[in-house]
């Protein structure tokens, strides 16, 4: 019997095997069939663009979106949200080409970037980059004084030795300029920090062309600077909402974005160019211990997830006291039927759940603080502040209302006040229902915190895309903050639990829970 049970298992064990080989056989298949469907013809000519079949990546907010509509209208073309996320979707065959500044493609290059090539030929005519200006910036004379100030660094040569220190090279670095001593102006300058070799950081300092016109300038201006760095789609309304008082950033001079900023004269030149593919190139696994070193390592990048991780704290932090703060005092002010207060609620309520959270911090920090010197961190907690004490509110609600009437009245049978009984007879109960959705809205703030980079905030997520943009690597610096997201969440968790423990009522003592009660008459 034991030698027919022993042979039945192998028998199944040989099934589970001849299943398993057979799964990935098949699998193995299809992603043979789908790599012979989607392969095409290699691109080596910008000919080649015009096609239906053909899909062309722009990032987003560029000019190069204008100009693959007015000269590729055949082919399909997706919108992306930076360059480092086009390289990838290159070098992986997710798109065809991707259509940028052909100096920034060349730089990223010669700074490491494989399984992709650039094509020879540019397409359309050069652009030219300049300084764009705040409509309201307070600044007297900013745009006359940089216009001679880039005039006169144009004629003296200044211009064309910083092109060939910083374009085209690995290892440029930024020259010793000297801050000016007693400096009568103050100028906030918005740039990007993710576009090497115009704007970029090195260990944790900006620094590229840009960086160093701007620190020029400075000098040239008599003034002090402060740097804000925002994603390309945020520099501009920070423009004109007055946040920056101009942008140094690479930014092309066109018609659609003069019509919302003024420019200085060029301050650069550069042609647009075409990655492709590079089908010839070897695709090894990548050296996990290299790029370990290059995302955490090099030019110590540790001590920008370090700052990442305390920026995302301090917002998490700050909103969630705030927001159960705001949260309990709009329940309380409703919770005996306050027309009022409860009229205030439903508004509240239906505001903050209707409305995405990152409209909520556009508008509190492009409109309804864009002409105060409130930093992005405050505004950023101040809108997380307001939704979780929406949650909070609709929380409590739901469940002091599984609380039985009753309870409340054999309070005020044995003498509590209303306060009183709220406090130590209901709330208490209520705890156990409130806590668990409480915990779970905690770790989703969290996580929701990874989205004020919009408003030029450097937490965990913008850190992470500031790395990518220098390694041109996404696996260790994604998977680092992940893994830092479930520690924070996780850390957060256990003092909510230990908080639990406090609250439950079935854990309070008898003389705890007697209280204030009169037991002997």
């Amino acid at each position: 019997m034991k030698a027919l049970k022993a042979n039945c298992r192998i028998a199944k064990m040989n099934r589970r095997i001849k299943y398993a080989a057979l799964l990935v056989v098949l699998i193995a298949l299809a992603l043979s069939l789908s790599t012979c469907a989607n392969k095409k013809e290699a691109i080596t000519s910008v000919s080649q663009l015009n096609d239906p079949n053909i899909t062309i990546g722009v990032a987003q907010d560029t000019a190069e979106g204008k100009l693959v509509e007015k000269d590729y209208p055949k082919a399909n073309i997706q919108y992306i949200r930076g360059e480092v996320e086009a390289y990838t979707s290159v070098s992986q065959g997710k798109i065809d080409a991707f259509i940028f500044n052909k100096v920034t493609m060349q730089t990223a290059m010669v700074n490491g970037l494989t399984g992709v090539r650039i094509l020879d030929e540019s397409v359309g005519e050069p652009v030219y980059s300049g300084v764009a200006f705040s409509p309201v910036t307070k600044v007297p004379d900013l745009e006359n004084s940089v216009n001679a100030f880039v005039d006169e660094l144009t004629a003296d040569g200044t211009l064309d030795e910083m092109t060939k220190r910083w374009i085209g090279t690995a290892d440029a670095k930024m020259p010793n300029i000297p801050k000016p001593s007693n400096p009568q102006k103050h100028v906030v300058i918005g740039t990007t920090g993710a576009n090497m070799p115009y704007t970029y950081y090195s260990g944790t300092d900006l620094t590229g062309y840009d960086i160093e016109l701007a620190y020029r300038f400075a000098l040239w201006f008599d003034a002090s600077i402060e740097f804000k760095v925002y994603d390309y789609s945020g520099i501009v309304p920070a423009a004109q909402s007055g946040d920056i008082d101009c942008i140094f950033a690479n930014m092309f001079i066109t018609p659609e974005r003069q019509e919302a900023l003024h420019f200085s004269h060029p301050t650069s030149k550069s042609d647009i160019g075409v990655m492709v593919k590079d089908d010839s190139a070897a695709n090894p696994i990548g050296n996990i211990r290299n790029s370990f070193y290059k995302t955490f390592v090099r030019e110590g990048r540790y001590r920008l997830f370090i700052k990442g991780i305390g920026m995302t704290l301090l917002i998490t932090i700050l909103a969630v006291l705030c927001g159960s703060i705001l949260g309990f005092s709009i329940f309380m002010a409703c919770r005996r039927g306050n027309r009022i207060a409860n009229g205030f609620a439903r508004t509240f309520n239906w505001l903050m759940n209707g409305m995405p959270i990152v409209v909520l911090l556009m508008i509190l920090y492009y409109i309804v603080f864009a002409s105060t010197d409130i930093p992005g961190s405050i505004v950023a907690a101040l809108a997380f502040t307001l939704t979780f004490g929406a949650e909070v509110y609709s929380m409590l609600r739901t469940a002091v209302g599984t609380i039985d009437i009753g309870q409340t009245e054999a309070a005020y049978t044995l003498g509590y006040t209303d306060l009183k009984a709220f406090f130590r007879h209901i709330l208490p109960q209520a705890m156990p229902h409130f806590m668990p959705p409480y915990k779970a809205a905690l770790v989703n703030l969290v996580k929701a915190t990874s989205i004020v980079g919009y408003v030029g905030v450097q937490d965990l997520t913008k850190v992470a895309d500031i790395v990518r943009s220098r390694t041109y690597e996404a696996f260790f610096p994604l998977i680092a903050i992940a893994v830092i997201y479930f520690i924070l969440a996780g850390i957060l968790v256990f003092f909510i639990d230990r908080l639990m423990n406090k609250l439950d009522p079935t854990k309070r003592k008898a003389e705890d829970i007697l209280k204030g009660v009169r037991t002997h008459d």
